[in-house]
C-alpha cells in the first residue's frame, strides 16, 4: 500500500490516502472530503458514504483528482 500524498489543486490542499479496492479517500484542507475510484479502468467517480455505491456525474474536481492519483501512482 502506498503512502498517503499531498498537492495543490485550484488553490485548494488536497492530500489523497490509497485505500484497498482501487478507492481512494481525499482530504481537502484537512478534512476528510471524498472517496473515489476509477469505474471499469476508465472514469474517476466518487463513492456515495451512505450507500457505498459510485455516483456515475459529471464531475470535473473528480476528474482532475484522478488524473494526479494517475499520476502519483505511475512514478
Amino acid at each position: 500500500m502506498e503512502d498517503s500524498f499531498q498537492f495543490k489543486l485550484r488553490g485548494s490542499i488536497y492530500e489523497v490516502v490509497v485505500e484497498e479496492d482501487n478507492c481512494f479517500t481525499v482530504f481537502k484542507m484537512e478534512e476528510e472530503y471524498l472517496l473515489i475510484t476509477k469505474l471499469n479502468g476508465k472514469k474517476w467517480v466518487r463513492i456515495d458514504y451512505k450507500t457505498n455505491e459510485p455516483v456515475i456525474e459529471d464531475n470535473d474536481e473528480v476528474e482532475d483528482l484522478g488524473i494526479i492519483i494517475d499520476k502519483f501512482l505511475k512514478d
